[in-house]
């Protein structure tokens, strides 16, 4: 649950602990997630930030010489040249704002740590080639409002902005009672004024990026009206929000900030000093807390995960295996790489890490990876790259050895792959099916995996039909051609009417035909409304990448990355055509599983298999979920039936998947039973987003469904009614 800033809250260590569930309504793990919400447009990190923060190392003692020492040893360490730039200061460098203000009721500069002023330390920090970062809480000072400053420009004052004088903002120098919050409702234009003179203060010392601390979800008018301020500045300035923000509200964040914090501090504040920076316990619950943000990283907008305590050897808190798992982590989360650690006395090994080039790369390629199984401490993190290749991280979360395990299916591919390890830059060869690695305790592998020439893609088949004529997307006389025209047809049930989606990682899809192998493209990357659309062979190029955006009512607009227009359809031919709300442009994906193969059907939210509770092969044996173990109870073939439902039979036992009863009653626990003919053992597909289903009772129209959005083995598979969570979506993996 969700509670209000605390005075105490940042100097406190975090109880932290690895959840085992998390809330059902978090968004879908899927490799290729939807596009993320639009980021504001101010230019501001189109890849994510590196550079160094002060508060894990300096905490409460930034001063001008620190300051400007860290920024020197970032440029003398090279870490600059390999990507690092901002030096970026924390709390703690301005008096208190419950008694001292300047004349337009910002904070003043502490001149007892920074004597030559913020400006002198921004130009300083810029002569190293480095970009410079400040520090703020939201509202405005209580000193402000006391003595009614006017706002810089304006006839307005502090109290035009300020309603309610008995409740507190966060701030976490001087606690509660030095902020109050600006009400944006009682004047606007003197509101704004106030922010925009503060942005113009700010832009002024030369920052390159503003950390707003003690964000929350009643802060969110805060933020709008900060990113206004901030981009009407003149200088473009990365907007970073401050701490445990709510997924629920992640577009707006996005919608309005380049980055936000999906988590309280990673500090373990274990000590009267910094050290140790952090403990493994904190870095771990990120694991458990990032995936539900991918969906929403991307260019202009990253998830942050806090800083990196990669740096100080053993002061970091963390073991060798422990600091290359926070990095990989953190580069396959295309998080931010802020750094924590004195870089005045950095550890060449850790150096080391810190300054790898190839994994710097996974970090601001823009990818972010999901992980293939939540409900196993041995886990697999994977990214398409959109070039044909995967980024793959191995973790071993355990605290003793144990091998962990990539299957290709899972990843989205089948057949032999060559693997590359990026930590240690050393081709490793080919493998077929999965790569395996024993761990030590906490560590983790990071490796490119490239499908070998005669893998194909293992996700959903789907046919494509146009919303206004009821037609297929097909191949002009099913061939398996190069350049051969997409056209309309109707349903015939062969598989060039059959396409897979398969993810690039920026939210886009290849649309592939399941008969030739190639590509829906447009030709030579014509911009020309009304061109007819191709297939052609995997150029990777953005003319056969494609975003696909729900319209809200069962359907989909096919957009090309290359030109922004949508799939369209004249007479036979399929198109592409500027964009209109028509339904000629509305695509339905309709899957259709392949009759006879054998499919792990794994959860949406947790990654869990669907699994018959102990291998049982007799009626009403109870369905669970279960990490991946290869066993045949947690294989299912789909068989259509007259109707368009489905039998879902489970490999192991030939026994249906089953409501017991059949009861209506929300919850109930599903069995496997033989086959009866009755309709509580028939279920339907419905689209859950690309490359997912809903599996629907045609019996009392509830869906299959995880209990409570379990993270866990043994979770009771149930029916519930439809509330859109992500326990109650699915994916059929193959097993080749």
């Amino acid at each position: 649950m969700r509670t209000s800033p605390t005075t105490l809250g940042r100097l406190l260590k975090p109880a932290l602990v690895l959840a085992l569930t998390v809330a059902a309504a978090a968004p879908p793990l899927l490799l290729g997630t939807a596009t993320p919400a639009h980021a504001q447009d101010n230019g501001a990190s189109v890849t994510p930030p590196m550079g160094w923060s002060s508060w894990s190392f300096l905490r409460r003692n930034p001063t001008e010489a620190n300051i400007e020492a860290q920024a020197k040893a970032m440029s003398t360490s090279g870490l600059v040249s390999h990507g690092y730039q901002y030096v970026n200061i924390d709390d703690f460098w301005y008096l208190n704002p419950s008694t001292t203000v300047d004349s337009y009721g910002r904070w003043v500069t502490d001149t007892s740590k920074f004597p030559d002023g913020m400006g002198s330390v921004g130009n300083y920090v810029h002569s190293l080639g480095e970009k410079f970062g400040m520090y703020l809480t939201p509202g405005i000072p209580v000193a402000a409002y006391n003595q009614n400053t006017p706002i810089a420009g304006t006839s307005f004052h502090a109290r035009d902005i300020v309603s309610n004088t008995t409740s507190y903002e966060a701030n976490y120098n001087f606690g509660s009672g030095s902020m109050y919050y600006i009400d944006y409702t009682k004047n606007p234009a003197a509101a704004q004024a106030y922010l925009n003179s503060w942005a113009d203060q700010l832009a002024s010392y030369g920052i390159d990026y503003l950390k707003i601390d003690g964000v929350g979800d009643w802060d969110a008018a805060d933020v709008q009206h900060w990113s206004q301020a901030l981009n009407q500045s003149g200088r473009t300035i990365h907007l970073a929000l401050s701490n445990s923000l709510d997924v629920n509200n992640a577009a707006t964040w996005r919608a309005n900030a380049n980055s936000w914090r999906i988590d309280s501090d990673i500090e373990c504040y274990c000590s009267v000093g910094s050290y140790p920076l952090t403990d493994w316990s904190n870095v771990a619950s990120r694991f458990q807390d990032a995936p539900a943000w991918t969906p929403y990283a991307g260019p202009g907008g990253w998830n942050d995960l806090d800083s990196v305590e990669v740096g100080n050897g053993s002061n970091d808190g963390l073991t060798p295996d422990e600091r290359q798992s926070q990095l990989t982590l953190w580069a396959i989360e295309n998080a931010n790489l802020m750094l924590g650690t004195d870089l005045t006395n950095l550890d060449s090994s850790d150096l080391s890490l810190l300054t790898n080039d190839e994994v710097i790369a996974v970090d601001q390629a823009g990818h972010p990876a999901t992980p293939v199984d939540r409900t196993s401490q041995q886990q697999v993190w994977s990214a398409p790259n959109g070039d044909g290749s995967y980024t793959v991280a191995l973790f071993n979360l355990s605290s003793s050895p144990e091998t962990v395990t990539a299957h290709f299916p899972d990843l989205g591919f089948s057949g032999s792959a060559t693997v590359r390890d990026l930590w240690s830059h050393t081709e490793l060869g080919s493998s077929t099916g999965t790569f395996s690695a024993t761990l030590n305790p906490h560590a983790s592998r990071l490796l490119r995996v490239t499908p070998s020439t005669g893998s194909h893609y293992t996700t959903l088949h789907y046919n494509l039909v146009n919303v206004s004529s009821g037609q297929y997307l097909s191949v002009n006389g099913a061939s398996t051609g190069n350049d051969a025209g997409l056209v309309q047809e109707p349903a015939d049930g062969t598989t060039d009417q059959q396409w897979q989606l398969v993810p690039t990682g920026d939210g886009s899809y290849k649309i592939d035909n399941v008969n030739s192998g190639l590509l829906a493209n447009i030709p030579g990357g014509s911009r020309t409304s009304g061109t007819q659309l191709i297939q052609y062979q995997d150029d990777n190029a953005a003319n056969s990448h494609w975003q696909l955006t729900s319209t809200g009512s069962g359907s989909y607009t096919v957009t090309a990355r290359s030109d922004g227009q949508n799939m369209d359809v004249n007479g036979s031919a399929v198109i592409q055509a500027t964009p209109n709300s028509g339904a000629d442009q509305q695509w339905k994906l309709v899957p259709v599983p392949v009759p006879g193969m054998q499919y792990k059907l794994v959860n949406a939210l947790s990654g869990g298999r669907m699994d018959v509770n102990y291998d049982s092969t007799a009626d009403d044996a109870s369905i669970v979920q279960w990490q991946d173990n290869g066993a045949a109870d947690q294989l299912w073939t789909l068989a259509a039936t007259s109707t368009g439902s489905y039998t879902i039979t489970n490999v192991n036992s030939g026994k249906l998947l089953n409501i017991p009863g059949p009861s209506t009653i929300e919850g109930t626990g599903l069995i496997q039973y033989h086959d009866d003919g009755n309709s509580n053992s028939r279920w339907t597909l419905v689209d859950a987003g690309p490359n997912q289903v809903q599996l629907q009772s045609v019996y009392d129209g509830q869906l299959v469904d995880v209990d409570n959005g379990s993270l866990t083995d043994g979770a009771t598979v149930l029916q519930w009614p439809d509330n859109n969570a992500a326990n109650q979506k699915w994916s059929l993996v193959p097993t080749s």
